[in-house]
């Protein structure tokens, strides 16, 4: 996978353009805020690096040694879901919401 199918593969998966940052690749509609918060894909000297930008500062997170990795692990971060939430024990839900 090269940077261009990344962008074809995040935007058929329904991730918002704004939650990363992919050189050539179309940002959030103009208008759009942008959230401050974001991953990152970029090449550097060493390969590629996937990251995460806070507040204007890039911190990398993986190293890469080839374009396919990196976009492979950007794409998983994207649209991984999370571990399947857990249904309420009857006590649990009872302190929750009440008798």
């Amino acid at each position: 996978m090269d940077r261009r199918e990344l962008c074809e593969a995040l935007h058929a998966a329904g991730v918002p353009a704004g939650l990363y940052e992919i050189a050539g690749c179309p940002g959030p509609a103009p208008g759009t805020p942008r959230p401050e918060d974001r991953l990152y894909l970029e090449e550097d000297a060493t390969g590629w690096v996937v990251g995460v930008r806070q507040r204007g500062v890039r911190t990398a997170m993986e190293h890469f040694p080839d374009e396919d990795r990196a976009c492979r692990d950007l794409y998983a971060r994207l649209t991984d879901p999370g571990p399947p939430s857990v249904p309420l024990t009857p006590e649990e839900r009872e302190r929750l919401l009440g008798p």
